[in-house]
């Protein structure tokens, strides 16, 4: 059955995002957005292994975030599976067609980890992330493109 059975996806806590801050895999700067209408936290057998959520725009349209640790290396296939599943999932849930996603341009691993998860370029947003340009993502309901 794998790891997958042992994970567990809950409500992420200011404490779980310090931790992720702390222990990012992009090892950037990191600040909670103001405003984030879902956060959540999943873990495996104790670690952290991220933190991520949405952001609902309008009725149909959500902003989706999420930062993964050193932790979730060790669990990629599990850890790709559960966030499709609750991506689909909140999708469902709040009647979502789409779902928009910001990527480092430089950012090759999560450029990848973005594709595997359904998502796919629209442009590139200039000085999205500062002086950095990032690629606008975007996920459609039933995987459409």
């Amino acid at each position: 059955m794998g790891s997958y059975s042992k994970m567990n996806l809950r409500n992420a806590t200011e404490a779980d995002l310090r931790f992720v801050a702390e222990h990012s895999i992009s090892h950037g700067p990191k600040e909670c957005p103001s405003s984030i209408d879902f956060v959540y936290a999943l873990e495996h057998d104790g670690d952290l292994l991220g933190v991520g959520g949405i952001k609902l725009l309008n009725a149909t349209t959500a902003w989706a975030w999420f930062d993964l640790t050193e932790y979730a290396r060790h669990h990629m296939k599990d850890t790709y599976r559960v966030i499709r599943d609750w991506m689909e999932k909140l999708m469902k849930t709040h009647n979502l067609t789409r779902l928009m996603a910001a990527v480092e341009c430089d950012f090759g691993e999560a450029i990848r980890t973005a594709e595997h998860l359904g998502f796919h370029i629209e442009g590139v947003m200039e000085n999205f992330f500062g002086d950095k340009s990032a690629y606008c993502y975007a996920k459609f309901a039933g995987g459409t493109s």
